[in-house]
């Protein structure tokens, strides 16, 4: 079995029912070609917190197994996702002096507002930072740029989406990681590695929410201008949908998971009164017929509440009215019929649902928003250096290399590129 070469990015996502291990190759004009997918169900993961690590690392090394052989390759290091109630964001200000002769804005004029953004930041003793994304600069009186390097004037002001973990979950995560013998290369919040899977560039400038409805966890990530102004994590997802169809049905987690999916509605006006389906038997108790309404009597009401909370979070960041692109629904909760409907009534803006995109190779095999995470960490992580710059003409590629020989103006763009 061959090793991993250095154009194979691997992603690993953690989640609260499932986890999942994609392999794909970056390819031109930004797709992603799959070469190899494996699972493994995991039951020490809830609300997208490890609380079991030797039950996790068992999972993560069966998934890695599978994958493995299906792409015939030997993985040893993964971008993996983080999320979770400890992740927290906040977006932050500061300035400098631009100090040359010149007044012509320089590297080091970039780096020290970034340095200073950082230093004025203040993170919690428990919290560590995960990503520090750039949105926009300011030099004197013009605003909303990008790119700010060579500009003339005497003061250079940043913003940036800060966005921190709790330590002792990014603690778990790496023990998980490195027990399961692989490397972590990096860590993404899973609503950033999602909205790469399914958003395009249009979409991120023209403003638009992305929601990834997982087992355990609802992410949210709003883009405006082309760069992260708000997220969100909200403690709530499909399991809970799950588990009050247990409770209400009085039937065991796996038989209510396969009525959510195989009947599951958001409305229950649009289904027929007299349409009946099949509890299976339970424990030699022989079957039940119930009307399918009574199944959607109860996922209706959980989903209106999850929902109820993104529209809270949305009206919180202060960007809804700037939100030209609506909302993009995501995640494996997002399958449920009539979703859309019923989150445009709750939220007031246009919805649609996504699936992640421009994908080669087996494709099938992750074309379903359950796949838009472990799709958009491979994705994020081909935006670095080593990977563009493989695909594309080096000389020509504004990327940074990630080496120890690389210049400070390719560190801070690195930065600042990796970032927008």
């Amino acid at each position: 079995m061959a090793t991993e070469g250095i154009n194979t990015i691997v992603a690993l996502d953690l989640g609260s029912f499932l986890i999942k291990v994609v392999v794909g190759r970056p390819e031109r004009d930004n797709a992603i070609e799959i070469i190899g997918v494996g699972t493994s169900p995991c039951s020490g993961i809830k609300n997208g917190a490890i609380t079991n690590i030797e039950t996790t690392i068992r999972s993560i090394r069966e998934a890695i197994t599978n994958v493995q052989l299906m792409a015939g390759i030997n993985i040893k290091s993964v971008i993996v996702n983080i999320s979770g109630k400890t992740i927290r964001s906040s977006n932050h200000k500061n300035v400098v002096a631009i100090t040359n002769r010149e007044r012509i804005v320089m590297e080091e004029d970039i780096q020290r507002v970034i340095d200073a953004i950082l230093h004025t930041t203040p993170i919690p003793s428990d919290q560590e930072i995960v990503h520090v994304l750039s949105r926009d600069f300011s030099v004197d009186d013009q605003t909303n740029i990008k790119e700010p390097l060579g500009m003339t004037g005497v003061r250079l002001e940043g913003e940036a989406h800060i966005v921190t973990a709790g330590i002792t979950s990014v603690h778990n995560l790496t023990k998980c990681i490195s027990a399961s013998g692989l490397e972590m290369v990096d860590k993404v919040v899973s609503s950033f590695a999602s909205a790469e899977a399914v958003l395009t560039t249009g979409e991120k400038e023209l403003g638009t929410a992305v929601v990834d409805i997982g087992a355990g966890i609802t992410d949210l990530v709003i883009y405006l201008e082309g760069a992260v102004v708000y997220s969100a994590v909200i403690p709530f997802g499909g399991i809970n949908i799950t588990n009050d169809i247990s409770i209400g049905l009085k039937t065991p987690i796996e038989s209510a998971e396969m009525l959510k999916k195989k009947y599951g509605h958001t409305l229950r006006t649009e289904i027929d009164p007299t349409e009946k389906i099949e509890i299976p038997s339970v424990s030699g108790r022989p079957s039940r017929v119930i009307l399918r309404q009574d199944l959607v009597r109860i996922i209706e009401p959980r989903l209106r509440e999850i929902l109820e909370h993104v529209h809270l979070e949305l009206e919180r960041s202060g960007k809804k009215p700037a939100l030209a692109g609506g909302v993009i629904l995501t995640g494996g909760t997002s399958l449920l019929s009539g979703i859309e409907v019923l989150a445009e009534d709750v939220i007031g803006l246009s919805v649609g649902r996504a699936k992640p995109a421009n994908l080669a190779g087996l494709y099938e095999l992750v074309a379903s928003p359950e796949y838009s995470t472990a799709v958009g960490l491979i994705k994020y992580q081909a935006r670095s250096g080593e990977y563009r710059e493989d695909i594309e003409d080096s000389s020509k590629s504004s990327w940074a290399t990630g080496t120890d020989k690389e210049s400070g103006l390719k560190k801070v763009w690195k930065w600042v590129e990796n970032n927008l």
